[in-house]
């Protein structure tokens, strides 16, 4: 603080300011942190693990978002554990996703690539279309979904649900979700569920569009 009272401050350095914290997140690395803590609160090895990320790589980017201000941090003995600094954070992810899908076609191109494989492929639902009667899956961690969820979703993670199938009702319609839009494991379980015979599709939003849009109540009773 010292040098902005003692150096005069012109624009400029307003706007190299903003850039530092813009800059944080121009990485994809962080960007795919973001999304995970977004579900919630992550200590540093979650994290380096669910992103597949060394440790000590995964502990620089987060430093990186701390020093933006984007996330904090506590420690708890010896383990940290890192979150959003707020929902205004999910704003700002989901608003740059939004303009970088509808304004940078490389973008487009490689989440339709993405979601297209054969094992993700199939119908989506947006999250205003499901009803009451419909059975609502929530395939993230229990961890993630005990952090919030979709009002009476039930929790089946991903690795668990081919063992959980006699927990869903074989005749129900059936949606499913995860992280986000550009998280691919409910559309995942959406085929396997549909090669067991059952009718179900994956929405098309998820946790870190409804912590920014705050058009879904994610608190947990």
């Amino acid at each position: 603080m010292e040098r902005w009272n003692n150096d005069r401050v012109d624009k400029l350095s307003v706007f190299e300011a903003f850039a530092e914290a813009v800059k944080a997140l121009a990485n994809g690395r962080r960007l795919q942190l973001m999304e995970l803590m977004a579900q919630g609160e992550h200590s540093v090895e979650e994290l380096a693990r669910l992103s597949d990320m060394a440790m000590t790589t995964t502990s620089a980017h987060l430093q990186t978002l701390n020093r933006a201000g984007l996330v904090s941090k506590r420690r708890e003995r010896t383990t940290i554990y890192y979150r959003l600094s707020g929902d205004d954070v999910a704003e700002l992810y989901t608003a740059a996703k939004r303009v970088a899908l509808h304004r940078y076609p490389r973008l487009g191109e490689a989440v339709d690539a993405y979601m297209g494989q054969p094992r993700a492929q199939g119908p989506v639902i947006d999250p205003s279309a499901v009803t009451s009667e419909m059975v609502i899956i929530d395939v993230r961690p229990t961890e993630e979904y005990e952090a919030g969820h979709f009002p009476g979703a039930l929790s089946v993670p991903l690795a668990d649900l081919e063992d959980r199938l006699n927990e869903i009702p074989a005749e129900a319609q059936i949606v499913v979700y995860c992280r986000g839009e550009l998280c691919r494991m409910a559309r995942e379980a959406a085929v396997l569920l549909r090669e067991r015979g059952m009718d179900a599709q994956a929405m098309d939003e998820g946790i870190v569009e409804w912590r920014a849009s705050k058009e879904i109540d994610l608190s947990v009773a």
